[in-house]
């Protein structure tokens, strides 16, 4: 009896299982982590001259659509410590970009275009600055100060908190509603 159950199962499985493939959302934001140490109150628009000293590290792909985003396409939140380079995976996305303050959300880019743009955002100092001793063990709190909403063409929805992982080191790719890649090693 077990035996025929899983079969059934197993059958079902395969007869819905590709339906629900075809249901899943692709990814629709990819990212690469430019700098996460960024600091101080050095503007990109202001200092635009100087992002190629900046994006020296990367690969020669990610390095020229990076100096291609017009100033246009360059958000930043004043202090803000990381800087990503955003590549949403539908060129006729609808890209918003909302400042998360202790009071208030504030609307700081919005495009009708999946274009490429530069982010820097989190001012919030990390924790190991205030206690370089911090436990790996101790709860911490990811600082972030921005939220990126993207809606691609087929009307998929994702919300994203781009930050550094004060443990792991990496990129946060979680998000709500689709899948975000770090393109940042590639």
């Amino acid at each position: 009896m077990k035996r025929g159950f899983a079969l059934i199962l197993a059958l079902l499985l395969l007869a819905f299982g590709s339906a629900a493939l075809a249901e899943e959302v692709p990814p629709l934001c990819g990212v690469v982590l430019v700098s996460d140490s960024m600091g101080g109150d050095w503007s990109i628009l202001a200092e635009r001259r100087h992002l190629d000293a900046v994006l020296y590290p990367l690969d020669d792909e990610w390095h020229d659509i990076a100096m291609d985003v017009p100033d246009e396409r360059v958000v930043e939140i004043i202090g803000g410590q990381e800087l990503y380079l955003i590549l949403p995976m539908d060129a006729d996305a609808t890209v918003s970009v909302v400042h998360l303050s202790d009071d208030e959300e504030n609307l700081i880019y919005h495009s009708e275009t999946g274009e490429p743009f530069l982010l820097r955002c989190n001012a919030a100092p990390s924790p190991w600055e205030e206690d370089p001793y911090l436990s790996d063990f101790e709860e911490v709190t990811e600082p972030f100060d921005c939220r990126i909403l993207i809606v691609d063409s087929m009307d998929h929805v994702l919300i994203w908190n781009p930050y550094v992982h004060f443990n792991r080191g990496e990129v946060n790719t979680d998000a709500l509603g689709g899948c975000v890649i770090d393109f940042t090693n590639y």
